[in-house]
């Protein structure tokens, strides 16, 4: 007991800690600093900013009072900043709190992307006769991004919202941080080869240091090399990345990627519809005109000799009537099969069949469609229509 009761006497507390340090960010040697390094995430609160100032190896929170009236940084430039540390006793915090801001140019970061740009560029990395179209009317999507974020369920929104039929697959990856482009660079042969019509690499908005991985010298010739065409969605619209470039084609922002791929289903189902009831409208005038030339016919040569053509002005009629009939026929015909064929094509889709209460099975991010494929300790993801979930094969029993 008396050791405890000894230990707490010698012991200080959090409050006499920091104030301590708080004590020591007085000294002169953290008084008037001039610190130099690249803006990021520069922002303003009120009349005040706050942003931080980084280097390859380290970064430090800042400050910026009444900053409205002093030079306005953009991310990624580098500049030197005058001021002093101060530590923030209740939070724990260490600020620079800055007295005045210089611009010294570009970011060192910026300029390494620009470099490995112009270097790409002269490999013909980025040339347009490299690029294939997207496809007009895709069956199949895959998104690569995180499925944490707001981008994924974007996309989502924005293609459902004009069309119920395209699957939509996610492929769920780091989108920020060390490592992540290459990350997204290993995966994408792979994926390469499981015949989607089309792929989207997104993220959203965020500083240079954030995008960094999209221009990752590795990503970017992967998406070079791909067969399947791809659509790089980074950023906000006014953002523009490597993968930007050597991608098929650019989306200013994920739901603007969503819109690309997703074409109009009820659009063209409406159309359709409306070109049936045209030409079915075109073929009665049609034969109306037609039956309507062999009446005035029949008549003139009845007048000119109607006791000789009687029977056989009769048997016109009565064809023509036949072929009349038998045209009608073939439009109701032609329009039950167009309904029939649209109906089908609504039962096709993979959220019809969802809501029948079955399940789209896949492992790896391939589909399940047989017993034997499968092994005891596969992750199984289940996609119902009200969500999915995830099982471990513990047996497996092929059937004869």
């Amino acid at each position: 007991m008396e050791d405890k009761v000894s230990i707490l006497q010698k012991a200080i507390s959090v409050s006499e800690l920091n104030a301590t340090i708080h004590a020591c960010m007085d000294s002169p040697i953290f008084q008037g600093l001039e610190v130099f390094g690249e803006v990021s995430g520069y922002k303003l609160s009120g009349p005040h900013a706050y942003f931080t100032l980084k280097d390859q190896n380290a970064q430090i929170s800042c400050v910026r009072f009444n900053a409205s009236r002093d030079y306005m940084p953009k991310d990624g430039e580098s500049v030197i900043l005058k001021g002093r540390l101060d530590y923030y006793i209740k939070g724990g915090r260490l600020t620079l709190q800055v007295s005045s801001i210089t611009p010294v140019g570009k970011g060192l970061l910026f300029l390494q992307f620009e470099k490995l740009k112009e270097q790409l560029t002269k490999e013909g990395i980025f040339d347009e006769a490299h690029k294939v179209p997207i496809p007009k009317y895709p069956r199949n999507v895959l998104v690569i991004t995180s499925r944490t974020g707001a981008v994924i369920r974007d996309i989502v929104t924005t293609i459902r919202r004009k069309n119920p039929v395209i699957d939509i697959v996610l492929k769920d990856v780091r989108v920020q941080g060390d490592g992540a482009g290459k990350e997204i660079a290993s995966i994408l042969p792979r994926v390469d080869k499981l015949g989607y019509d089309v792929i989207i690499i997104a993220r959203g908005g965020g500083s240079l240091e954030d995008l960094a991985p999209f221009y990752d010298e590795a990503l970017v010739r992967a998406v070079y090399k791909m067969n399947t065409p791809v659509i790089s969605a980074v950023g906000h619209e006014t953002d523009f990345s490597l993968c930007d470039f050597v991608a098929d084609a650019r989306a200013a922002t994920p739901t603007a990627a969503g819109e690309l791929v997703a074409y109009d289903y009820y659009e063209n189902i409406r159309r359709v519809k409306e070109l049936s009831s045209r030409m079915a409208m075109l073929v009665s005038k049609q034969v109306e005109r037609k039956s309507m030339r062999v009446n005035l016919a029949v008549q003139r040569l009845g007048h000119g000799a109607k006791s000789f053509y009687t029977d056989r002005a009769n048997r016109i009629l009565t064809l023509a009537n036949k072929i009349s009939t038998l045209t009608q026929d073939k439009i109701v015909r032609a329009d039950f099969r167009l309904e029939k064929a649209m109906s089908s094509l609504d039962n096709l889709s993979p959220l019809k069949t969802l809501q029948r209460g079955y399940f789209a099975l896949s492992v790896a991010d391939k589909s399940v469609t047989s017993v034997r494929g499968l092994k005891i300790g596969d992750v199984i993801k289940g996609q119902g229509a009200d969500g999915t979930f995830e099982s471990t094969v513990t047996s497996v029993e092929a059937g004869e």
